[in-house]
């Protein structure tokens, strides 16, 4: 009889205890589950997609890569009469930046369409983007179109 009741003790003990230590380990493991996945939430939601697409535009590098924009006004400006300063890939940029936003969508697009054509084939951007900035120095937006049909007319030529 001593066997049995000693032994009916020790299981009320050991369910007793296995009990008490499971809810703890099991709240500890949610609390630690539910952390690291407010953590991923957490880094995912701070990451740098939060900026907005025309602030992204503008830091890009000049010294590497032509700025894209648009232009601003639903009706032809004057912006493209406005000079460009090439002194500078940063003083470029900043250039373009109010051009942009003095000129139309397509009149802007058309300049945009220049500099890349002027990018690829001009000898003065063979030695990268700041030699072609130079070689732009204190030219108009129009004046840009203008020598980017010249030079696709020479090649046509050839």
């Amino acid at each position: 009889m001593r066997k049995t009741v000693l032994m009916i003790a020790a299981a009320l003990l050991l369910a007793g205890c296995q009990s008490d230590e499971a809810e703890p380990v099991a709240t500890e493991t949610n609390e630690a589950e539910t952390t690291a996945v407010s953590d991923r939430v957490t880094r995912q939601r701070s990451a740098p997609a939060d900026t907005p697409p025309d602030r992204a535009r503008s830091q890009v590098d000049p010294e590497r890569e032509l700025p894209r924009l648009q232009g601003q006004f639903s009706d032809p400006g004057m912006g493209l009469a406005n000079l460009v300063d090439g002194s500078s890939p940063q003083a470029f940029a900043e250039s373009l930046e109010m051009i942009a936003s003095e000129t139309s969508t397509e009149q802007y697009a058309e300049l945009d369409a220049a500099l890349r054509y002027l990018r690829m084939y001009s000898s003065a951007a063979w030695s990268g983007l700041p030699g072609l900035y130079q070689s732009l120095d204190n030219m108009t937006g129009e004046e840009i179109i203008e020598h980017a049909r010249r030079l696709q007319a020479e090649r046509r030529r050839r």
